[in-house]
C-alpha cells in the first residue's frame, strides 16, 4: 500500500501536559503512541500521518496496541466470560495488525516499534506499578473521583451512541475504572522506560491531568516525569 503523504491528514499539538514547550518535549528521544481499537480515529490515513508525524519529532515511536485491554469492553458490550474476553480481545489486535501492517512496514522498525498489550501487563515492573496505583485509588478520595468520572463519562458517550450494555451501569463503571487503573499503571512503567512522551489524538484522563498539575504526589515517579501531547488530526 503506497500512501501519497501529500494526501494526508496533517498532525498538529493541541495541549501538553505538563506545560512543555515543543521544543522541550523533541528534545525527549522517545515516545509511544497508545491504540485504542475501539477508537474510529486510527484508520490508515490517520495513524500513517501520527507515524510519520511521530518518526519526524522523535528517535523511537514505541506503538502500544491496547488489545488485551479491550477485554473490559467485550465484558460490557457482550457479557462475554474472562477466558472469552481476552481471546476476542486479542484477535482484534491480530486483526489490527494485519490490516495496518503496510502501514508499518514503510516505516524503519528501530524508528517504529510495536508492541501489544500483555507484553507490559506480564512483567513485574507492571505489578508493582498497579498494587501503588491501586493503594492510592483505594485510599484517596479526591484520585478516585477522577478515575471514576472518566469511567461515567464513557458510560454517557457509549449511551450516547445508543450502545446496549450487558451489564448494569454501575457495573460498566466498576469494569471502566478498573480498565483505567491498568492503563495508568502502563503508562507509568512506559514513563519509567524512558517512554516519558505519550502521543494521543484526544484528551487526557481527569486523573492524569491532576497528577500533572502535581495534585497527587504519592503517584510514582513515572507518572510524575510523564508528559502528555495532545494532538489534533486535520
Amino acid at each position: 500500500m503506497d500512501f501519497n503523504n501529500e494526501l494526508l491528514p496533517s498532525v498538529e499539538i493541541v495541549k501538553i501536559l505538563p506545560a512543555f514547550s515543543a521544543e522541550e518535549v523533541f528534545a525527549q528521544d522517545k515516545c509511544y503512541l497508545g491504540i485504542s481499537l475501539a477508537n474510529p480515529v486510527f484508520d490508515k490515513k490517520n495513524l500513517n500521518a501520527l507515524l510519520l508525524w511521530a518518526s519526524a519529532n522523535f528517535k523511537q515511536c514505541l506503538v502500544v496496541i491496547g488489545d488485551d485491554l479491550c477485554r473490559f469492553n467485550q465484558k460490557i458490550l457482550y457479557g462475554f466470560g474472562e477466558d472469552e474476553c481476552l481471546n476476542v480481545a486479542r484477535a482484534l489486535g491480530d486483526v489490527f495488525i494485519e490490516n495496518y501492517s503496510a502501514v508499518f512496514e514503510q516505516f524503519d522498525a528501530d524508528v517504529i516499534t510495536i508492541s501489544r498489550w500483555g507484553e507490559h501487563v506480564e512483567s513485574d515492573m507492571y505489578r508493582k506499578s498497579r498494587e501503588v496505583i491501586e493503594s492510592i485509588f483505594i485510599n484517596n478520595s479526591e484520585f478516585r473521583s477522577m478515575v471514576a468520572k472518566d469511567a461515567v463519562s464513557f458510560v454517557k458517550r457509549q449511551k450516547k451512541h445508543d450502545a446496549e450494555f450487558a451489564v448494569t451501569d454501575d457495573e460498566a463503571i466498576d469494569l471502566c475504572c478498573e480498565y483505567l487503573l491498568e492503563e495508568i499503571a502502563v503508562f507509568n512503567i512506559l514513563s519509567e522506560q524512558g517512554f516519558r512522551v505519550e502521543l494521543y489524538p484526544g484528551s487526557e484522563l481527569n486523573a492524569l491531568v491532576e497528577v500533572a498539575k502535581g495534585k497527587f504526589p504519592d503517584v510514582p515517579q513515572g507518572l510524575k516525569n510523564r508528559i502528555n501531547v495532545e494532538l489534533r488530526i486535520c
